[in-house]
């Protein structure tokens, strides 16, 4: 068996500093740089996938959209697969057409307390549009004032798109042979999903630990598994932030699925070190690593399956929830192994010498 000794020894002691070093480098990345960049259905913005037969330049697609349109956030990416190429254009909005709802979402608050004021604000934001509308004729009742301001703001957000399309479309010679996909999320509803997606999480994983604390009924093997639990998610969230995957909601279910595949290897190591008698704590941990990263291996290969399927055909979700239960499983490796594996020998040694077994 290959890991037959890995165990033995002393040595292997000091394997636990890995993991150790690990999260603290994980700390970094996710909170001090680069950090995990937050998808638009969390931070609100548009998204914008362009395909075509003819390739795109995405740096100078993103100076042509930053010379034209005040964009703010702006990130333009390449995509490039069998099924054809394209890129990928987000930003959190045009200040223009940003500035203008601020003016049109406050003329409507004071429409009724104050009609005089919210006529001056629906005056401001039509000002504002201008350089998307044709005509800018208000009527001077606030109420009909407000509600045309509306309407204008709906026609400049669109006038704005095809402004944008047509640019790309005629900078690039794309022809008819292109095709848009637009995904737009206001900051208001993103922060919503970002609320729900946080309180699901959370109840996630309380729920998690109660299952674990009344499984073992033991503090210290309890307290292992969902120690390396948090340090695969930390993993998983540090190889985002370095790949610029962004934290979404199609890669927080993934967060989640990531603790159940962590939680199946650490019990199965749990249950055999702590709860069979046969050979040494030593022994049992070394048994264990070979059945477990079978498990892992097993299961990362049909990820890996998963990640070129979904990339060569673009599709992003898919691609998103393997890519990111993939790394935490890379991670699992190091939890499991160098870090559970550690504390509970130490847990095993530390109990058979108060029951007098040596």
């Amino acid at each position: 068996m290959v890991f037959e000794n890995f165990y033995e020894g002393k040595r292997h002691r000091l394997f636990i500093a890995i993991p150790v070093v690990l999260f603290i480098a994980f700390m970094f990345v996710i909170f001090v740089w680069p950090t995990v960049p937050a998808g638009i259905d969390l931070s609100g913005g548009t998204l914008i996938v362009i395909r075509s037969e003819t390739p795109i330049d995405a740096e100078e697609l993103s100076e042509l959209l930053s010379q034209n349109f005040d964009l703010l956030d702006l990130k333009v990416s390449s995509v490039t697969g069998p099924s054809g190429t394209g890129v990928n254009v987000q930003f959190a909005g045009n200040q223009t057409l940003l500035s203008a709802k601020a003016s049109v979402e406050l003329a409507n608050s004071l429409l009724a307390s104050n009609p005089a004021a919210a006529l001056q604000e629906a005056t401001a934001a039509v000002s504002i549009l201008a350089p998307f509308l044709e005509k800018t004729v208000l009527p001077s009742e606030p109420e009909v004032a407000v509600a045309q301001a509306d309407l204008y703001f709906i026609e400049a957000d669109q006038t704005f798109n095809q402004e944008m399309q047509q640019l790309i479309v005629q900078n690039f010679n794309l022809g008819s042979e292109v095709a848009f996909q637009k995904k737009e999320v206001s900051p208001t509803l993103g922060a919503t999903f970002w609320q729900t997606a946080f309180n699901v999480a959370i109840m996630g994983g309380i729920l998690i630990i109660i299952v674990i604390f009344v499984f073992f009924r033991k503090i210290i093997p309890s307290i292992a598994v969902i120690s390396a639990a948090i340090f695969d998610v930390a993993g998983a969230l540090a190889l985002m932030a370095v790949f610029g995957i962004p934290l979404s909601l199609s890669s927080i279910p993934a967060l989640l699925m990531l603790i159940g595949y962590s939680v199946d290897t650490d019990i199965m190591l749990t249950t055999r070190v702590l709860q069979r008698k046969e050979g040494t704590p030593e022994k049992r941990a070394s048994d264990s690593m070979s059945t477990g990263l079978t498990m892992t291996g097993t299961t990362m290969a049909a990820l890996a399956t998963m990640i070129v399927i979904a990339y060569m055909n673009q599709i992003y979700i898919i691609f998103e929830i393997a890519t990111v239960i993939l790394f935490g499983l890379l991670a699992d490796l190091v939890s499991t192994w160098l870090m559970n594996a550690e504390i509970l020998l130490w847990y095993a040694k530390r109990k058979n010498k108060k029951s007098g077994v040596f």
